[in-house]
């Protein structure tokens, strides 16, 4: 199906997701509203000041090592800008998904099967929560900290069970945003005219995603800093939480890639049937000169050919894949590179 679509912009992603209710924020941000602190303030007194007490109370009373470097002067500093990383961030996930909901909408999918209501449900949150704790207290922590016990590991991942509540709800918001616009790709949508948009109106999905897997390299480079504590420990957490969220982003792509290669194999279709059937009538026409509607019509289905030939298909277009690219190439590049330096040199 073709036809028009909502043009989509951060203006339009903004109106969109501005809704009167509350039921679709994320559950700090219902707190905030409940307490009645605006989001930033939120941020700082709910969201960074029960971790920062927690660190400073296993640090100097029970000698816990601190997430990030183990050290306190520099693991304060860097659990300050994840926190305030991964709130901020599954914010915008969260507005930017309910914008392409609406946009989906606008494309022709049913509302009533689209459901994002998902990722603010507090009981899914704690799932993912429980899931994470787990993982820290039988993965994670027998490799950071192989000199602990049982109990100790325990001890630690109690006194950082709230920074894992925390980035239990952007793991969650990121993986199940994810599902949603791999669910949004796979409805019928009306797709523009290929000669109007070379991606079929779908490059707002893989945008989307796109910005959604560089934000989640970011926020597992700041939980997991190779770049100031290089070590295997780190090395294999970053393994463990990068390798299974690029997957996740490959999944929505190959859902809209295939949208694309039907639309594109369907168009062809037809337009092979219309070049076979003036070919019919060219060879009836035997060795006399073809008519010039015959010609006319020849010259339109290879114009027609050329366009189908431009169609994209995968939904985005250079410019968009270079940007993206460097901001998440860069990133990764100069981590790995610091991390070598730190090896090489010893510093």
């Amino acid at each position: 199906m073709t036809g028009p679509a909502l043009k989509i912009t951060r203006a339009t992603l903004h109106r969109l997701s501005s809704t009167p209710g509350d039921s679709s924020k994320l559950w700090y941000e219902r707190l905030y509203a409940r307490i009645g602190l605006p989001f930033w303030a939120g941020v700082f007194l709910v969201g960074f000041l029960p971790p920062l007490l927690l660190t400073l109370l296993g640090y100097y009373t029970y000698d816990v090592k601190t997430d990030f470097t183990g050290d306190i002067s520099l693991g304060v500093p860097l659990l300050l800008a994840n926190i305030i990383y991964i709130l901020s961030s599954s914010r915008y996930i969260r507005r930017r998904v309910e914008g392409l909901e609406q946009y989906a909408v606008s494309m022709g999918a049913e509302k009533s099967r689209i459901r994002t209501g998902y990722l603010s449900d507090f009981r899914l949150v704690v799932v993912t929560w429980a899931v994470l704790l787990a993982t820290g207290v039988f993965v994670l922590e027998p490799v950071f900290n192989p000199g602990y016990s049982l109990l100790q590991n325990l001890l630690r991942e109690l006194l950082y069970s709230y920074t894992r509540l925390l980035q239990g709800t952007f793991l969650w918001v990121f993986l199940s945003s994810i599902v949603a616009i791999y669910k949004m790709g796979k409805f019928p949508l009306r797709l523009k005219v290929f000669t109007d948009d070379r991606t079929l109106g779908l490059k707002p999905f893989a945008t989307t995603s796109l910005h959604l897997i560089t934000i989640y390299v970011v926020a597992i480079l700041l939980t997991f800093p190779i770049f100031l504590y290089p070590n295997s420990a780190v090395e294999l957490s970053l393994t463990i939480f990068l390798v299974p969220g690029l997957f996740f982003f490959l999944v929505p792509l190959f859902s809209l890639h295939k949208k694309m290669l039907a639309v594109r194999a369907e168009k062809s279709a037809m337009v092979g049937l219309r070049h076979s059937r003036v070919m019919s009538q060219g060879e009836a026409a035997g060795e006399g000169p073809l008519s010039e509607g015959l010609v006319n019509e020849l010259l339109a289905i290879d114009a027609i050919k050329r366009e189908i030939h431009q169609m994209h298909d995968w939904p985005f277009d250079i410019g968009t894949v270079v940007r993206l690219t460097g901001i998440l190439g860069a990133p990764l590049v100069a981590t790995v590179l610091a991390a070598y330096l730190i090896r090489l040199f010893g510093v």
